[in-house]
């Protein structure tokens, strides 16, 4: 029946990704020491499970705090309250302005549901259908959703490490010119996933400079910046190092899903000092708008006194699962990539694949997904540069860490 739909309906009539539907596959059937011991662990989805009690716990508190009145029940903004956008407000302006140097008021703030909606704001605000954004790769693969599934807009990677190489950026943009493309933004990571690299001012200031040199605006996904495991280094935000004439081009994107392991409350939003894209997000927003409970319980979370506690927990339980993550792998030969951020690490197992290239990790990932029952990520859908290596998403209890390097260590090598 696909020919009775439109163009672009039979584009968007497709089975949902591998990826997807195994961590749905499995919803039923995880790993639990007791009940199911030989259920499934998903390593493959970006969420953490450290402190889910501690979040319960504290978000009981703020319930019994919340008091509802009579505008919660009834429309309110759909780019959210200006009650909900002035508690952000407050709390990001801590985060991304440190020195105090620079002001973040509600007015700056774009409510939708979820970091991918916020993403795909900026991108049908900032560029047409098949314009580019450029994005150091490896990056998060569903990135490319978030910009072309609907708003068009053609993900190019650039691989340029961990210094944001600015010679890398310009070998691809002049590509992109050659082959008739209008280059439009840089969009990145920042932690990277799925390496977990902070990047360092200078590196920043290298990425800030290419797109003023050439007229680009630059979006900057800060969805892991309280997650940050390593004491060794600071996160910086983007929008502290943009200089006032440009601040109108640098945009920030992120949400309560990963710093305050609320992924299931689907809130996202824009950070942006461009009142004209701002505008055009406030009509986009009609069609996604949050729900104005879940806002009054967000805005009394970031109100409630403790949060900052909850976030350093997260920090100190996800360091703890990162090392025995990491280093049980380099125990079992299997090389790693160190990470400073993010929930995830990078494995090389390209020793378990019959031949070194991207179709075997599909082979291999089938492998550990059906016989070892462990959900993870091909590295190919990041744009790797080389097959064999695989982000695993280590925020589990020690228990389900343990019971999956277990299962790793019988994989058999060719």
């Amino acid at each position: 029946m696909k020919e009775l739909l439109s163009t672009r309906g039979q584009s968007l009539s497709r089975d949902m990704p591998a990826l997807q539907q195994a961590h749905f596959a499995i919803q039923e059937n995880l790993y639990d020491p007791k009940a199911r011991p030989k259920g499934y662990i998903n390593m493959g989805t970006a969420e953490t499970h450290l402190i889910d009690d501690e979040v319960i716990a504290f978000l009981n508190r703020v319930q019994n705090n919340l008091e509802m009145k009579p505008h919660h029940l009834h429309y309110d903004y759909f780019h959210g309250s200006r009650e909900f956008r002035t508690a952000i407000a407050a709390y990001w302006e801590k985060l991304i302005f440190p020195d105090g140097r620079q002001k973040l008021s509600c007015e700056n703030i774009a409510i939708g549901t979820g970091c991918t909606l916020a993403l795909e704001y900026l991108a049908v605000m900032l560029a047409d259908p098949d314009d580019v954004f450029l994005i150091p790769s490896p990056y998060y693969s569903s990135f490319e959703d978030d910009i072309q599934a609907r708003a068009l807009v053609e993900p190019v990677a650039v691989p340029c490490g961990a210094d944001l190489s600015r010679s890398a950026f310009k070998t691809v943009l002049e590509e992109q010119k050659q082959a008739g493309k209008k280059v439009r933004a840089v969009l990145f990571a920042s932690p990277n996933n799925p390496v977990g690299t902070v990047y360092d001012p200078e590196a920043l200031d290298t990425l800030l400079s290419f797109c003023m040199d050439h007229d680009l605006d630059l979006i900057a996904d800060e969805i892991y910046a309280q997650t940050i495991h390593d004491p060794q280094v600071k996160w910086v935000s983007i929008m502290s190092r943009v200089p006032d004439e440009y601040r109108h081009r640098v945009h920030v994107t992120t949400s309560f899903a990963k710093d305050f392991a609320l992924s299931g409350f689907r809130t996202g939003f824009v950070i942006s000092f461009n009142p004209d894209l701002l505008k055009g997000v406030h009509g986009l927003a009609y069609f996604s708008a949050v729900s104005t409970h879940t806002q009054a319980l967000l805005t009394e979370l970031l109100k409630t006194p403790g949060l900052e506690k909850l976030v350093e927990t997260n920090q100190k339980q996800l360091r703890k699962s990162y090392e025995l993550m990491a280093e049980s792998l380099q125990n079992m030969d299997i090389p790693t990539l160190p990470a400073q951020g993010g929930i995830f690490v990078m494995a090389n197992l390209g020793a378990f694949m019959r031949k070194p290239e991207f179709a075997e990790e599909f082979v291999l990932w089938e492998k550990i997904y059906q016989e070892l029952k462990i959900n993870i990520t091909p590295g190919q859908l990041f744009k790797t540069n080389e097959p064999g290596w695989f982000r695993v998403c280590y925020a589990h209890p020690h228990r389900v860490v343990e019971e999956a390097c277990r299962r790793i260590k019988t994989l058999t090598r060719f």
